[in-house]
């Protein structure tokens, strides 16, 4: 035998003793193993010999082989291996210890995510480490860098991880962003100036950021940056903010105003959504477009004044934003969504300019109780 087949291979035979299976003996012919075959099998303490050799075109570990394998204590991959795919070994949340050999040249997006008994590992050189590979290993403190010898390190890639001060540094020194900045006692949080992008998920979740001080530098906050960071507050946007992303503020439930900065051309979708003490916002004379859901269910938006350049705005954009009384439509309005002001019951006026092209897609202004004047 040369290949395992995926999570289908064992149907029927081992699939209902996901709980019970303790070892699986493999012979030493066996090149390749396809997605989630081993996931799941939580029981599963050891595998013989140890598995996968290099294969010259296939790569010899394929996504989610041993996915929550959460008896696997620890296990030898062979020389010769050149790459672990993605989260090959997520949730092994008792694997100790793992030695990686000098052949190996990548480490897919999340493969060690949330092993929590994983306390040290050593990096081969030329390494390229995907974006969240040992996120949640919350006993790792240890790791040997050989710097500085090709390594790569993707965002998030160390986050949540307690490493000491020295594997932090070198780490940073490769990518800022392979560890989360550190918050302090008051909730504050600072990143540096050069940094140019707030990375996807970088504080998502940090329930005690209340503030947060960015640099100039800053172009792009990517999707989900601050999502359901309950605390934050406040934060000032730098001038030359270009882009924010899918649900980067989603859920900022203390959130009471924000101003974005000139050259902001759009808002993505639900970037703002459920930010309920919400009560301000200023948008740029630059935008042209707001994002489906971009402030839906901003409960606490009274008002909001939509520039000259705007050109659309999507579905649900302000769905549910109960406390805004009125809206002015610029004449340059080609497209308003589906359900775009869904629920705004205390809407009571809507002024159309005159000679408007703009297209009404169904419900734009559905359940709103309180509309009396279009004007």
């Amino acid at each position: 035998m040369t290949h395992l087949d995926d999570e289908d291979a064992f149907y029927g035979v081992l699939h209902a003793r996901r709980t019970t299976l303790v070892s699986v003996v493999c012979p030493g012919s066996l090149v390749s193993i396809g997605s989630c075959t081993f996931s799941n099998y939580s029981a599963l303490s050891s595998c013989l010999p140890p598995l996968l050799r290099p294969h010259l075109h296939q790569p010899p570990c394929r996504p989610h082989p041993f996915c929550r394998c959460s008896s696997l204590a620890s296990i030898n991959l062979p020389p010769g291996l050149t790459s672990i795919n993605k989260r090959a070994f997520h949730s092994c949340s008792a694997l100790t210890s793992i030695t990686l050999p000098a052949t190996l040249t990548s480490i897919g997006d999340s493969a060690f995510h949330r092993c929590f008994a994983l306390t040290s590992i050593n990096l081969p050189a030329g390494l390229t480490i995907s974006s969240h590979a040992f996120r949640n290993c919350s006993s790792l403190t240890s790791i040997t860098l050989p710097l500085p010898n090709g390594l790569l390190v993707g965002d998030c890639a160390f986050f949540d991880c307690p490493l000491d001060d020295d594997a932090k540094a070198a780490v940073q020194a490769i990518n800022f962003w392979a560890v989360r900045p550190p918050i302090d006692a008051r909730g504050h949080a600072t990143v540096p100036e050069g940094v140019a992008t707030i990375a996807e998920l970088a504080f998502r979740e940090c329930s005690s950021l209340a503030s947060i001080t960015l640099p100039a530098t800053l172009t792009s906050i990517n999707n989900f940056a601050f999502c359901d960071c309950s605390a934050l507050a406040s934060t000032n946007l730098p001038a030359g903010l270009t882009s924010i992303g899918y649900y980067a503020f989603c859920r900022c439930s203390s959130l009471a105003s924000i101003n974005l900065p000139p050259g902001l051309t759009s808002i993505n979708k639900r970037a703002f959504h459920s930010c309920s003490a919400l009560t301000s916002i200023t948008l740029p004379a630059t935008l042209t477009s707001i994002g489906d859901g971009a402030f839906c269910r901003c409960s606490s938006l009274a008002s909001i004044n939509l520039p000259a350049g705007l050109s659309s705005i999507g579905s649900y954009a302000f769905g549910g934003c109960t406390a805004l009384t009125s809206i002015n439509l610029p004449a340059g309005l080609t497209s308003v969504g589906y359900s775009a002001f869904n629920r705004c019951s205390s809407l009571s006026r809507v002024a159309f300019p005159a000679g408007l092209t703009s297209t009404l897609h169904r419900g734009a202004f559905h359940d709103c109780s309180s509309l009396a004047r279009v004007i």
